[in-house]
């Protein structure tokens, strides 16, 4: 019954993507002087998600005000989404011909949207490309075409809870995966856990992450067959699950979503954080036992994060005005602002010393270069959905790790 109920919801979610298709426009552009602001009118349908400490609609309110000091008959409708079900709510929209103007999207999602004809291009939305990192674009960017503009870039930090090394006699920071084997005992000794690993988080933050440290990716090079069942993923998995069988890592985020307060990560019980955004942490955490540390090395040096932008629908029936808003988003004064409340690190390279009072946050920049987001493939998101229990029944089944991949890998070949 279960392969049947996910058959049918990815028959569900093909069907919306087709219909959303077969709805949208040509997907052009028009150009971006095209008419004065007073002239363009319409209603802007804006999807955005909780980023940081970014949780309300109201934070939005006083730049949509201040938008429509230029284009006073645009209005921007604002819908605050929830991360969690994200696609699904997405696809209910898309069938209900609902589908929002302005949706955030990572880059995963953009080669399936993208490749189904659903967005509009955006490679003539702005003048001022050029200011924005290329990696930003690139991560945007599907047969050639940008189709998000990006509004943020995020590294999740690596650190280290000093009182909690203290305690366990442990002199320095682990940053490798011996180091993190030689800390981790002296940690659970001292009470506390050496690290955590989510089990129901996307893969790009968990498996995939030691996955590439390990040397190893997820697909071949032209993206045609699985290659996570190699030996690096199987390196990559054995460490996870020695992490679990040694209790290094609390059992309950194996399997279920927590609030980040209520985790030991967000209570200061882990000795070691792979990857965090500082911002959020450091609501919960004394900011003084943070102590913020290179990405995580073994064969590769690798850190997880993403590239966040703004996507525009090609059923839209207000272009002009949802491009004049994109364009808004876009502009260093609103990113400046977004940025410095969010924790997030800057796309636009001209956006200079933007947290030269928080050296723990401006360090990220140093380590962009390392940042890893995850497969850019239109089935992205569905690999995940077909490895994550094979990963699972590792950890909480005691399932064989070798046999387990190559039972995912056979559903993703199958996939591809």
């Amino acid at each position: 019954m279960k392969h049947k109920a996910k058959a049918a919801a990815s028959a569900a979610a093909t069907s919306a993507l087709l219909l959303l298709a077969a709805c949208g426009g040509e997907g052009e552009t028009p150009d971006e002087q095209s008419a004065a602001p007073e002239d363009v009118s319409g209603t802007v349908t804006f999807w955005t998600y909780p980023f940081s400490t970014i949780t309300e609609a109201s934070w939005w309110q006083p730049y949509v005000d201040e938008f429509n000091e230029e284009y006073p008959d645009v209005e921007i409708e604002v819908v605050m989404q929830a991360w969690q079900g994200r696609e699904e709510s997405l696809v209910t929209a898309i069938t209900g011909n609902n589908a929002p103007d302005v949706v955030y999207f990572n880059p995963d999602f953009v080669p399936k949207y993208a490749d189904q004809d659903l967005l509009l291009p955006m490679d003539d939305l702005r003048e001022d490309w050029d200011q924005f990192y290329d990696s930003s674009l690139e991560s945007m960017t599907w047969d050639d075409t940008l189709y998000g503009q990006p509004m943020l870039m995020q590294l999740q930090t690596s650190y280290c809870n000093t009182d909690v090394l203290d305690e366990a006699g442990v002199a320095e920071c682990p940053t490798t995966w011996d180091e993190f084997r030689e800390a981790a005992p002296a940690i659970q000794e001292a009470g506390y856990y050496a690290t955590e690993y989510n089990g129901v988080s996307t893969l790009n933050h968990t498996f995939y992450l030691y996955l590439w440290q390990a040397g190893g990716e997820v697909l071949n090079e032209d993206m045609t067959e699985a290659t996570f069942n190699g030996p690096e993923g199987l390196q990559a998995l054995e460490f996870i699950q020695e992490m679990v069988d040694n209790e290094w890592v609390p059992q309950e985020p194996l399997s279920i979503a927590e609030p980040f307060e209520q985790t030991d990560a967000g209570q200061g019980n882990l000795g070691y954080v792979m990857g965090s955004n500082l911002a959020s942490t450091r609501q919960f955490i004394d900011p003084d036992v943070i102590e913020t540390v290179p990405p995580m090395s073994n064969v590769e040096q690798v850190a997880s994060g993403s590239v966040g932008a703004w996507s525009i629908f090609n059923t839209t029936e207000s272009p002009e005005a949802t491009q004049a808003w994109v364009r808004f988003l876009g502009e260093p004064e609103f990113l400046e602002d977004f940025l410095s409340e969010s924790g997030y690190l800057s796309p636009r390279a001209d956006i200079e010393g933007l947290f030269a009072d928080d050296p723990q946050i401006a360090e990220g920049a140093d380590y962009l270069e390392h940042l890893r987001t995850g497969v850019q493939h239109p089935k992205a998101r569905e690999i995940i959905d077909m490895i994550r229990p094979h990963i699972q029944s590792v950890l909480l089944e005691g399932a064989d790790p070798q046999e387990a991949l190559d039972a995912a890998a056979d559903e993703v070949n199958g996939a591809l």
